[in-house]
């Protein structure tokens, strides 16, 4: 069968797929704005019937949830368990149409892309709220020097914030207000969007609430050391930017260079196609490809990680 032909098939399976899924996010949005209606007839708080990472059981669950929220998206675990059960009743009907030995490798680019999407918004927000923090921290502590505590600086503090902050902070500060302790929630959105200074946040306001003390200094200190790793790490970036330009090249120039060949002489892959040890060798060669692609990816990641 032809690569094209392939190709088409299982971007109408995944397509399919999609409209299931935003089928079921539609019916699940009528209800939660059903129940969020009853609850502000009750007079309880909608937040309480929201997302928590510590009641996910499972790990891998987890993990995948932690994923979609860096990016600022506001998924269920719920949401996330119907797109994976839809991704795999696509690749099962695509198994048994098209078969596996075009699937798993389709499937495996489809997935693969999809996380490296994610993982460079997540990348970019997290490096956004960076940049904002000092100017929010600084807003933090004129709200605390008019005798305001913590929690209810961050929240003030919050209201004026800018996107991507600003819904960081309002969510800690509505959990807060639920009843959990600063601290814990601090950490967990430290753990959740990787941020180390949302860990440092959550010692000081632990050591602050069981001992006393002045945040002010603390949070001094704070934006002083994030203004000092953002102009190390612009230094860095500078250092590898041709590291990550030829990275780049030599990531591009691969996928070029096959659709070049493919485009120009169609029939050659068609004959390996047709052989069963051609099969084997183009699917042995994307898979090295892929590889080094990832290899590649994966350092440009760890530089870009280094910087947040």
């Amino acid at each position: 069968m032809n690569f094209v032909v392939l190709m088409f098939v299982l971007a109408a399976l995944l397509l399919f797929g999609g409209a299931v899924w935003l089928f079921l996010q539609a019916r699940e949005r009528d209800t939660d704005a059903d129940l969020k209606l009853r609850l502000r007839v009750s007079g309880v708080d909608e937040v309480a019937v929201g997302q928590g990472s510590a009641v996910i059981k499972s790990r891998f669950l987890r993990a995948v949830c932690h994923l979609f929220w860096r990016t600022g998206s506001d998924i269920r675990p719920d949401a996330v368990v119907r797109l994976m059960l839809i991704v795999a009743a696509v690749a099962l009907v695509s198994m048994l149409t098209i078969g596996p030995v075009y699937t798993l490798p389709l499937l495996g680019v489809f997935l693969l892309s999809f996380y490296i999407v994610l993982v460079q918004q997540s990348v970019w927000r997290r490096r956004k709220i960076v940049e904002q923090l000092p100017s929010y921290l600084e807003n933090v502590i004129r709200v605390l020097a008019a005798g305001n505590t913590l929690d209810e600086a961050l929240s003030q503090a919050a209201r004026e914030a800018p996107n991507p902050i600003q819904p960081l902070f309002i969510s800690i500060s509505r959990q807060v207000r639920l009843g959990a302790l600063l601290e814990q929630v601090l950490s967990e959105a430290g753990d959740i969007h990787r941020l180390r200074d949302l860990k440092v946040m959550a010692m000081a306001a632990s050591i602050n609430r069981k001992y006393g003390g002045s945040m002010r200094g603390v949070l001094k200190s704070l934006i002083v050391l994030i203004r000092q790793r953002a102009s190390a790490a612009q230094e860095l970036r500078a250092l590898t930017a041709e590291t990550r330009f030829s990275a780049k090249m030599l990531a591009v120039i691969n996928v070029i260079l096959f659709v070049y060949m493919y485009v120009s002489n169609p029939k050659y892959y068609d004959k390996m196609l047709a052989d069963p040890k051609g099969g084997l060798l183009l699917i042995g060669s994307g898979s090295m490809l892929f590889l080094g692609f990832i290899a590649l990816w994966w350092m440009l990641k760890g530089i870009d990680e280094g910087e947040a």
